[in-house]
Formats: C-alpha cells, structure tokens, sequence
C-alpha cells in the first residue's frame, strides 16, 4: 500500500511534521519487506549479476546488532499472499510491468532497481538464525502491522506512507530518517540511543485542526493501491491553500478537510462535488477507503506470544494445509507464493535480470513449480468438500491448472500451467517424501549416500539445471559454478582460518571493491536459470517437510563471483592457482566435481561446450563444443578436472601462475608465452573492458591482481 503524494509533503522541507526522537529501550514492530528493500539499495548492492547475498547479510546483521546494542526488541512482519478479494491485483499488474522494465534497463546497462530472486530467502533464513521475531503474514501486512502496533502501544518502522494515516499512539518512524549505522550515547545515563525521526497522526492533525478520522477520505482521493477517486482528486483543491504554497493540492485538500466534523460530513459534501451517475461508485470508494484504515486486535500478537494459528487459517483454501504446515508458513519458512498458488491459483514469477531475447529464466524451473502445484491442488488430503472450497479449476474436471505470469521479452505476460499429481499426501514418511523430490530434480536415489547431506539440495538442483538449462551451460560455466561454491563453504569460517583459501582471497577482494563491471548475457541468463532451480527447489523441499538439509542461501551469490572466476579460466588460469594444493578448498572442490560427474556422467560433461574462445592467427573462432578441448596451457586444466586427483595432473605453468611477477604481467597484456594464441573474456564491450581507464576493468584487476 502507499498514499500518492503523501510522503513527499510530508517530508518536504518547509514543515515540521516529523519530530527528533532519541530511539531505545522500546519495542518497534518493522515491515520487514519494506526493510530488506530500503537497506539493499541503501548500501548500493549489486543488481545486475544475481545479488551480494553475503554483503546484504553483514548489513542485516549489523543492523540488529545495533538494535540490541540500544536495547530495541525488534518483531519483523513480513507480506504474505495477496488480498482474497483480489482488489489489488489491478496494481499488482502494473507493478510487475514496472519490475520487468527495470530489469531490461539494468541488462542493457542503464540503472534501474531490481531485487536478487534469492533476497527474500536470505532475509527470513538470517533472521531465524539471530532469533529476531517474525512472522509472514496470510495476506497483506500493513493493516495487521497497523493493528499490532496499536495494540502494543510502540511504534512502526517502515517507509510506507500509509503508516501516515494508521492512527497510532506511538506513532511512526520512516526508514529513511532512521540513522541505524551511527549510534549515539546519551551521557546522562550512559546508553546508546539510534536518533530517529518521529510522526504521529495527531500531531500531524493539530497543525491543521483536524479531526484525526478524516485522513483515510485525504488518503482515498489522493488514491491508493485499492482505490482511486481521479475525477474529485483533480478538482481544484489548490484554491483552499495558502498562495505559493509546496504541494498546493494536498495543502489545499487538508484546509478543506479540516472545516468538517468527521467523516460522515465530508464525504456528503465529496458527493455534492460529484456528478449524480458517479455518486454511488464514489460514495462505496469513499466507505470502502475509511473501512481501510479502522484497526482492531489482528492475529499477531498472539501468533508472536504462543505460535497460535489464526482461525482465518483454518477456513477457505488454506484449510487443506497440514498445521505443520500453516505454522511454517506463519513463521516465514515457506514461501509465501504457495498462498497465491491456493487461493487465486496464481503465481507471479520473480524477474531476473538477463537475456530478454531469450525465454524467461523461470522457464526451467517450471516442472518443478508443477509438483508443487499438484501438491497444494491435488494431494490426496483433499476431501471432496475442501477440494470444493478451495480450487477453482479453469478447464475440465480431471486437470487442474495455475497461471503463472512472467514475461514475454520485455512484457508482461501470462500462461496457464498444469498442476502435476503425485499422489502424495503430507502426512507421508520421510522416504515417500524424499522420493518425490529426488524424483522431481530426476536424481537417483542411490547417489545420495555418495554425497554428504550439507551439498545434496544445491548439487541435485545443479544436475537439474545442466540437463535443462537453455542456452546449454559450458564447462567453464559449470567449473566457475563449483567454484562459487567453494567460497560459498568457506566464507562463513572464520578469517584466521582462510589462509589457504585462495578462493576466498580473491573473492574477498572482490567484495571490498565493489565497482561496477559490464554484463555478460549468457552467463547472467544461466546462473538467472540456477537462481530460480535453486529457489523453487528450496520452496518444493520445505512443503515436503525438509527431507534434506536445506543450505543457507547466503552462501550463494554465484554471479557475482563467478564472472570473475570466469574471467581468469577463459584467460587460461589453471585451477590450482585458485585451489592451493592440499588445502581444504582444493578437496572441496574436487568432492563437489565428483558428485556432479556421479550425477550426470562423465561422458556428459566431455561432451559439453568448453565456454573458450580460442583467437589463432588474428581471427576469432567459435568455442569448442562436443569435443574435448586442445591441448595447451591454457585449457589443459579441463583435463585436470577429469583426472582422479588434480594433485596428480601435471602443468609445468602452475608454478609460473603462482608467480606474482608472472601473474602481474599477464593481467597487464592478458597474453600467453605463445603470442600466436591468446584468450579473451566473452562480453559485449570487449574494447572497453581492455581499457585500464573503464570501471569494469578497474573491478577486475582489483579482485585478482
């Protein structure tokens, strides 16, 4: 939700209608999408390569760091499924356009605003692991934030102007003016305090001498995300402000607002301004945008105090869903899309940014949304009554169908998908569970004793991903991919114990000098299509009540990473000068090889593209493909890969790359001994990443030089 306008004058710079306030000590109920949206663009985190999944969790955790440190108790609500009545969806539409224009901007390499698929994982696994409060609400959250708030008498942090209209005794704290990052010492007491600036309705409502209940009628004509009055928000409000005024309109409406009583009174004298055929549609818009911001008691704090479902819960489509089930869900350990999935029979597909030429990355993932479907649509827990209640079907009796809407290049667009039944009730052991997800990412069940629990969703979902992903990954695509991995493992430890992480080194490097480097579409169009495997294979799992260990998601902001491993394989860096021999990272690696070459055969990855470029006498050729690679000192590491042991490979260069004066040279000219053939970075501004003037060359030579 949000209020036109409203925020902006507000906080426009000639009024004085948000206060200084010392924050500590105090409960503070957080919109906790709100949250993670304002501090990932805040810290100016990557967009355009799949997410800094790692640098977003320093930042959360030193955020509720600093919350405990001024002894604020923090509750996090986030949104949950969409409305029931579906009075948003207009502006769900429109939104999601929005989103996939944004990303076709940043994959042009224009800016634009784009949430990482992943983030919303991120943010509830990291909170469950600090023990912060949360709770995902069935529907919309800001009502029920609203009514918590109320209830508990402390304020909201969000940067919602709706929390402008909410009538709250502790009133209101936007994110924006929320100094977090620089905490302060009151002297007095000696106790940290976060300054903060503070709105309160009637505070807001004296300055204009207004009663209070007439701010949701401003908020219904300025126009929200349910309702919308152009015609009377057009009207020439502006003659009631005072002259030369900022934002007239609002000020002028406020003045006119002000000379009535309450509600019942305005909205007569809206219906005088209103032509008699529009009068009843005005009159239920006007009703319906009061009963909007009317608080009671909701179901949170109960939930918050003793984990009690809402009986909302227990009625209506989400009824055929196990407790168990209700309660992770509640707890934000289940995406939140499996509500839309069983009340609207809609999903909305998160966008990505990659190649918009090619078909949306999601595509590759959606056999596996299909069993959820069938679970949520077809379970055997279904009785004829609830099944009644709960699924509308568009076609036929037998088939059972969700509408998915992604994109279509750069539009929106929409297709219905059929829900595939697996004859699976929730209440199944772990093995029959299992089944169905091994089934599902087509992984046999034998390869699971030959790796260790900790790797088995990522590799399965990795298996997936090379078997279905389009365009095929290459080999250096997938070798970069297990790097990412690596640090992923190994990132978490403890610095003093990296040492012999050249992984790490390099990567850490990268996340210290965060520039910003071009786009290569390939690549983002692959890892896009593991980013969403990952995501719903992740969703798939929990549903099935974890019947393997789910990772943290953090842990995996592959692209990022993996643009600048990609760039040293294809210039012919052998793996040992990034796994340093014998170390814990080099037998990582090659457990991770080995479990992927189990999974799809070895013939499967020889057969692969090897994702070179190989330039012999000044003219380029296309990459190898379906043959193994030549043999040179700049793809001999292919051959490494496929030996037992990498320690047993020999390459006379390791030694040279390892040199620093060696290595110094070769990413001055990016040059072999042999000038007669030399490598090259697959990118769409090849001539400017050469120049050591251009941003995207500056990021490179800082990560690995």
């Amino acid at each position: 939700m949000g209020v036109l306008g409203l925020k902006t004058f507000i906080e426009s710079s000639n009024r004085n209608d948000l206060r200084s306030w010392a924050f500590r000590d105090n409960r503070l109920i957080i919109d906790g999408c709100n949250l993670y949206y304002t501090l990932y663009f805040d810290c100016n985190l990557d967009q355009m390569h799949g997410g800094d999944y790692d640098a977003f969790e320093e930042v959360i955790i030193r955020f509720f760091e600093n919350l405990r440190d001024c002894d604020i108790h923090p509750y996090v609500v986030l949104d949950g499924g969409a409305d029931h009545t579906d009075k948003k969806w207009d502006t769900l539409r429109k939104r999601k356009q929005e989103k996939i224009k944004a990303a076709f901007a940043l994959s042009a390499g224009k800016r634009a605003r784009v949430l990482p698929i992943l983030i919303k994982n991120v943010f509830r696994q990291l909170l469950h692991k600090l023990k912060v409060p949360l709770i995902q609400c069935l529907e919309e959250a800001d009502w029920e934030i609203a009514a918590l708030a109320k209830e508990w008498n402390c304020p909201v942090l969000s940067n919602d102007s709706d929390f402008y209209v909410f009538n709250l005794t502790a009133g209101f704290l936007p994110i924006t003016h929320f100094r977090w990052k620089n905490m302060k010492v009151n002297r007095r007491i000696n106790k940290k305090f976060i300054q903060a600036k503070h709105f309160t309705v009637g505070k807001f409502c004296e300055s204009f001498r207004m009663n209070p209940e007439l701010l949701p009628i401003l908020a219904t004509i300025l126009g929200n995300d349910y309702v919308k009055l152009q015609n009377i928000k057009s009207l020439d409000w502006e003659k009631y402000s005072v002259p030369d005024t900022e934002h007239a309109q609002i000020h002028g409406l406020l003045n006119w607002l002000s000379q009535f009583p309450g509600p019942d009174a305005a909205v007569s004298a809206l219906l005088k301004l209103t032509r008699n055929k529009e009068k009843p549609l005005v009159q239920e818009a006007l009703s319906k945008g009061i009963q909007e911001y009317k608080l009671i008691s909701g179901y949170l704090a109960q939930f918050f105090h003793s984990k009690t479902i809402p009986r909302t819960a227990s009625i209506g489509p989400l009824q055929v869903l196990p407790k168990w089930t209700l309660r992770l869900l509640l707890e934000g350990k289940i995406s939140s899309s499996i509500i839309d999935a069983l009340v609207h029979q809609r999903v909305s597909l998160t966008i990505q940014v990659e190649d918009f030429q090619l078909p949306c990355s999601s595509e590759t993932s959606r056999p596996i949304r299909q069993v959820i479907y069938g679970l949520l649509l077809l379970g055997e827990q279904h009785t004829a009554d609830k099944l009644e209640l709960a699924i509308k079907t568009f076609t036929g009796r037998s088939k059972h169908y969700v509408e998915e809407y992604g994109r279509q290049q750069s539009k929106l667009s929409s297709q219905k998908v059929e829900a595939i039944k697996t004859r699976l009730s929730f209440e199944e052991p772990h093995n029959v569970r299992l089944q169905v997800l091994l089934d599902t990412l087509c992984v046999s069940s034998e390869i699971l004793r030959e790796i260790q629990p900790a790797l088995q969703l990522q590799l399965f979902v990795t298996r997936y991903w090379l078997v279905n992903a389009q365009p095929p990954p290459s080999q250096v695509h997938l070798w970069g991919l297990l790097l990412g991995m690596v640090y992923g493992q190994f990132s978490s430890t403890p610095q003093t114990q990296r040492g012999t992480c050249s992984v790490c080194h390099h990567c850490h490097k990268l996340q210290t000098g965060r520039k910003r480097i071009s786009l290569e579409h390939e690549t983002a169009h692959l890892y896009s299509q593991w980013q969403s495997c990952l995501k719903w294979s992740l969703c798939l799992n929990r549903l099935l009540c974890f019947p393997v260990s789910e990772p943290e998601v953090a842990r995996y902001n592959i692209h990022l990473l993996l643009i600048n491993h990609l760039e040293k394989l294809r210039r012919g860096i052998t793996l040992p000068s990034l796994l340093v021999k014998g170390s814990s990272t080099e037998r990582l690696f090659k457990q991770l090889k080995d479990a992927v070459v189990s999974l799809v055969g070895e013939d499967f990855i020889k057969k692969m593209r090897t994702g070179l470029k190989h330039r012999a006498a000044g003219k380029t050729q296309k990459d190898y493909s379906g043959q193994n690679p030549p043999i040179d000192e700049l793809s001999s590491w292919f051959e490494q890969l496929m030996c037992e042991d990498i320690d047993d490979c020999e390459d006379d260069d390791d030694d040279d790359d390892f040199n620093g004066k060696r290595r110094k040279s070769k990413a001055k000219d990016h040059k072999t001994e042999n000038p007669d053939v030399s490598y090259t970075i697959r990118t769409r501004h090849k001539a400017k990443a050469r120049n050591a003037d251009h941003p995207s060359k500056k990021y490179t030579r800082g990560c690995f030089d």
